[in-house]
């Protein structure tokens, strides 16, 4: 059986903004004075096909390329749909 890494691939990316286009955000002071904030990051794992995302987690339990090593790992491992039943999510 081939590899789950032939049909999902894993990412770390930036979370989307929950910005309103109805409500006008104005920044705050504190947006002002700490520009250097960190910035907030989802694993996420979509199919190749279509790139619909499966999973999208908050990437904040330790180290994001730690966890994003372990999911590439799994998909080298395991088959898609081993691979499918240990990451899904029940909805997103």
């Amino acid at each position: 059986m081939e590899p789950a890494s032939t049909v999902y691939e894993a990412a770390i990316v930036e979370r989307p903004k929950g910005r309103s286009r109805r409500v006008k955000i104005v920044p705050t002071a504190d947006d002002e004075l700490r520009p250097d904030k960190p910035v907030v990051k989802d694993l996420i794992i979509r199919r190749k096909t279509d790139g619909k995302v499966i999973v999208r987690t908050p990437a904040d339990l330790g180290s994001p390329e730690a966890m994003l090593k372990t999911v590439q790992s799994d998909l080298h491992r395991m088959t898609a749909d081993e691979f499918f039943d240990e990451w899904k999510m029940p909805s997103l």
